[in-house]
């Protein structure tokens, strides 16, 4: 090769590595190869490739060589929701033209957040605990108090207890009936309650949460008894079930580690807002991306 001729070779790889190339995954099975080999981190990503969830997500693909970001944007459940994955940099670019709604509930981790400040605020950020179930170690203590699974008709009264530390968040019927909520109950009152943030068994993924105690009746291992028979009742049916914990309350991590669950990794959860919501950037910035783009549905930004 003449010296020409490397050095226009060279020059064409620097380009590359200073664009990327971003697009939309319209295909569930696109997207799980891409999510898969983030593991644990991804688990709610990897439900919404359900076939009744994946119309209710959009996920973002920035690549430059074989580097990669991905960002999901979702709506359903209790608001809308945004999980990021990959380079900061590419995650970064991808927010720019697909910042997703005007508010939504964010998960990144740690390196993705200065990239995420300039494209958002983010309110409360809260570094916590994945912790994974391990089939092999899944074993509740014995002699825990009764516990039964809710239906659409405990929803009311399901609200009133979240409601004493969650106010504004209401759960419908629906959503208690399609994922999985078990509730202790004393005297015939609701006092301890379990559930899931997601649920897929076609997916074969669980994220559990939602667990909560009436103050009054902490102390008696209620709150383990409605996690171990969510935990329980999700295994029969699902590969991956994650949860996430407060790295301070070791009370918790505690009764997590017993029924089986370790840690995975660490990621950071927050309320975001976008920055430029009244403004209408990222259309021009996806105008003009598109028009760079030599193939159609791509779209070619400068990092």
């Amino acid at each position: 090769m003449t010296a020409r001729a490397a050095g226009g070779a060279n020059a064409r790889q620097a380009s590359l590595r200073r664009t990327a190339v971003l697009r939309r995954l319209a295909d569930a099975d696109e997207a799980r190869r891409r999510l898969e080999p983030a593991g644990p981190y991804v688990a709610y990503a990897l439900a919404y490739l359900d076939r009744r969830l994946f119309p209710l997500a959009e996920f973002y693909e920035a690549t430059a060589g074989d580097r990669h970001g991905l960002v999901m944007h979702a709506r359903g459940g209790l608001g809308p929701s945004t999980l990021i994955a990959g380079e900061a940099d590419l995650v970064a670019a991808l927010l720019r033209l697909h910042p997703g709604p005007r508010q939504t509930f964010l998960t990144c981790e740690s390196q993705h957040v200065d990239a995420l400040l300039a494209s958002h605020n983010l309110w409360r950020p809260q570094t916590m605990l994945r912790m994974q179930l391990r089939r092999e170690a899944f074993g509740p203590p014995s002699g825990l108090p009764a516990a039964r699974r809710l239906i659409e008709a405990d929803a009311a009264e399901l609200n009133r207890l979240y409601a004493i530390e969650e106010e504004g968040l209401r759960y419908s019927g629906r959503q208690v009936l399609d994922g999985v909520y078990f509730g202790a109950h004393n005297r015939g009152r609701l006092v301890a309650a379990a559930g899931t943030h997601i649920y897929s068994p076609a997916e074969g993924v669980a994220v559990i949460g939602n667990v909560f105690t009436h103050p009054d009746f902490r102390g008696r291992s209620l709150g383990t008894a409605v996690t171990a028979a969510v935990a329980a009742y999700v295994l029969e049916r699902c590969r991956l079930v994650v949860l996430n914990v407060d790295p301070a309350n070791r009370t918790a991590r505690h009764i997590y580690e017993t029924l089986g669950f370790a840690e995975t990794g660490r990621l950071v959860e927050a309320m975001a807002t976008r920055r430029d919501a009244a403004w209408p950037l990222p259309f021009l910035r996806r105008t003009i991306a598109r028009w760079r783009a030599t193939e159609p549905a791509r779209e070619v930004v400068d990092l």
